[in-house]
């Protein structure tokens, strides 16, 4: 029997796992990784400490009763938007600029982000011979082998997107905002373009090649063997971002089912059909947040203590927080347009309130906004299920608060590591591509849900009227605490079901 082994490289955390050919996770390791804040509006990250993360997880994967010679087939995904710099000797140039980062103060895009990096840091701009997404980055090191897949790569927003006749991208309603990364993304680019990257004053010959995600990008090299305990000649694919692979591990295909992501960041979307999930194709993204995840730990640091065990806390505390009030835009915000200067906020504090009604608070704010950004495409398309995946999808409480104030039940599958499941499925696609089992057969028979959260009556109707309150203190930060004001209806509020 041979045996698959994936990696997952989150905004603020590595993930590595080991599957076996029925999509069984065996084993599994994590890492933290900082994320650096240099200025109040910055988000980067020291690519090298990816790299070191990655070296250990699967050292620590491998550490077990799985032989590394019975590793059929390797596989990245790694969160999108960002690229990074590195020299032609393999090292990095300059950190990496999360999508988070609002220091260019424009549309939030990679575009805008590498040209105010490129200005700021000419000499290290000059020294850099590629601008790798972050998948390839680490896989670049896996393999020494330089690559990008047409997903990851529509997702810079460097690319040309096909035309309309040749392509299946579908507009999304004129009152659902699609960042321009995420509206590149979900097209299917064949070349990079001259004019963005002369705009972002690189050049296309800094740019990886295009290929497939099922396509194999290369092999484990001798220096990436020593260092990770993998076998020699081990076959990589190319792989693909974060999202394909977290919509592929929920098998999160439209009409029938959604998917709500609750990691660093939180989102929601589907592949569009069952033909574009199995072409990998059209994976849509009609509602994404900056903070989810993040906000509870950025908490959880606040006060010394960590995530899980907040999201306990909050079991004690009553539905509303006991008052407190939480707007989760702790990096701007991109829900329900860019805007960089969105900030975050805690209301309705007093002397009584505990870290419990804190923790509460954080949970419903993201959930609230959630809803905010997801009503819409949410009550339009009306998926007949919606399932749960991600770091968050542990917390029994969370999605209990998340099912009430979405109205609808949530469905917890077997593997809530969505991304490493879905990377396992391309891994295994590519090293068999004249198979019987594509990834569209492969998302039928490892996706297992083992559970449902359902909306509790009791819950959604006290949530009701609490979102309507939370609406009104969108408003009033909108108006009070952004520099640039507006008092225009927040978007998307939805139909109580």
């Amino acid at each position: 029997m041979s045996y698959l082994l994936t990696v997952d490289q989150g905004s603020s955390g590595t993930k590595a796992a080991v599957f076996d050919t029925d999509g069984h996770l065996l084993r599994q390791a994590a890492r933290r990784t900082v994320i650096d804040h240099p200025d109040v509006v910055a988000a980067e990250a020291d690519p090298e400490r990816w790299w070191l993360a990655l070296v250990e997880c699967v050292r620590d994967v491998l550490n077990g009763p799985i032989p590394a010679e019975l590793i059929g087939a390797v596989a990245v995904c790694g969160f999108m938007h960002t690229l990074v710099p590195v020299g032609e000797d393999g090292t990095v140039t300059g950190p990496a600029l999360l999508w988070p980062d609002q220091r260019p103060l424009a549309d939030g895009s990679c575009v805008e982000r590498m040209r105010w990096w490129v200005a700021e840091n000419p000499e290290a701009a000059a020294r850099t011979r590629w601008y790798l997404p972050v998948k390839d980055f680490l896989r670049y090191r896996l393999t020494g082998q330089i690559a990008t897949d047409r997903y990851d790569a529509g997702g810079t927003g460097f690319t040309e997107p096909r035309s309309p006749r040749t392509s299946s991208h579908q507009p999304s309603p004129a009152n659902v905002h699609i960042s321009p990364d995420a509206r590149n993304a979900s097209r299917e680019p064949h070349a990079w373009s001259p004019a963005v990257a002369a705009y972002a004053e690189i050049s296309v010959q800094q740019l990886p090649p295009i290929h497939e995600p099922l396509d194999l990008a290369g092999e484990i090299t001798p220096k990436a063997a020593t260092l990770t305990g993998l076998a020699v000649g081990t076959p990589v694919a190319v792989g693909t971002g974060d999202w394909m692979a977290t919509l592929l591990g929920a098998a999160a295909v439209l009409p029938q089912r959604a998917c709500v992501y609750l990691g660093t960041a939180g989102a929601i979307g589907g592949f569009a059909s069952p033909q574009t999930a199995a072409n990998l194709t059209e994976p849509l993204c009609f509602a994404a947040t900056t903070a989810t995840g993040s906000a509870l730990t950025w908490l959880a640091d606040l006060i010394g203590d960590d995530a899980p065990t907040l999201a306990t806390a909050a079991e004690e505390v009553p539905p509303g927080a006991r008052g407190v009030k939480f707007l989760p835009h702790l990096m701007g915000e991109r829900g329900d347009a860019p805007r960089p200067s969105a900030r975050g906020a805690l209301l309705g504090l007093t002397l009584a309130h505990t870290r419990a009604d804190l923790a509460r608070s954080v949970l419903e704010g993201t959930a609230m906004w959630l809803r905010t950004i997801s009503a819409t495409e949410l009550d339009r398309r009306d998926p007949a299920e919606l399932v749960a995946v991600g770091g968050g999808a542990r917390s029994g409480m969370w999605l209990r608060i998340l099912a009430a104030v979405l109205q609808r039940d949530l469905l917890v599958p077997e593997t809530t590591e969505a991304g490493l499941l879905g990377t396992a499925m391309i891994a295994a696609t590519a090293i068999d591509p004249s198979g019987d089992e594509g990834v569209a057969a492969l998302m039928d028979r490892w996706v297992r849900t083992t559970r449902t959260v359902p909306a509790e009556p009791d819950l959604v109707r006290r949530y009701q009227p609490l979102y309507e309150e939370f609406q009104l203190a969108e408003v009033m930060a909108r108006n009070n605490l952004e520099p640039h004001k507006s008092s225009r209806p927040v978007p998307g509020r939805g139909r109580p079901r």
